[in-house]
């Protein structure tokens, strides 16, 4: 069974396999931190599938708000969230996260050479560093184990 990115089901999926990962709960451990991803421009194939699916129409973005206190306490796929409403925010192009997501065979680099194509909103900008710092190679290791397929 492969999890269709984005979804629902597959941040429910990701939650799980996070807390199911000895490496990422002691990255994670000493952590009580909720971050928003926004992708915006989304391709006409994200669009037409979340509208389908969830029934919504007028999609201009999407989020993936993370929380974490020492695990994986929640991940929600939320369409056309509320920004302003949350304290650690981190937005680009839908194409930006794709090509995250096809980086996470070497998730520093990857991170590291699309960093300035995000934009951070809200919180400390050393903190989501640090955080990304804690995080990024035992996440990248838990979401390449996922059978997913994405919508471009």
């Amino acid at each position: 069974m492969s999890y269709i990115f984005p979804s629902e089901e597959w941040v429910k999926a990701l939650c799980l396999s996070l807390n199911n990962d000895k490496e990422f709960l002691g990255a994670i451990n000493g952590w009580n931190i909720e971050v928003l991803l926004v992708g915006k421009n989304l391709s006409n194939e994200v669009i037409k599938y979340l509208s389908s699916t969830y029934g919504t129409s007028d999609i201009k973005m999407i989020g993936i708000l993370l929380k974490f206190n020492n695990s994986c306490k929640e991940v929600s796929l939320l369409i056309n969230p509320e920004i302003n409403n949350y304290h650690n925010v981190v937005i680009a192009d839908y194409d930006i996260w794709l090509k995250v997501l096809d980086g996470l065979n070497d998730p520093v680099t990857t991170m590291l050479s699309m960093f300035k194509k995000l934009e951070v909103r809200g919180g400390s900008m050393m903190t989501l560093v640090r955080l990304a710092a804690n995080t990024i190679s035992p996440m990248a290791k838990v979401i390449r184990r996922i059978p997913t397929k994405i919508l471009r």
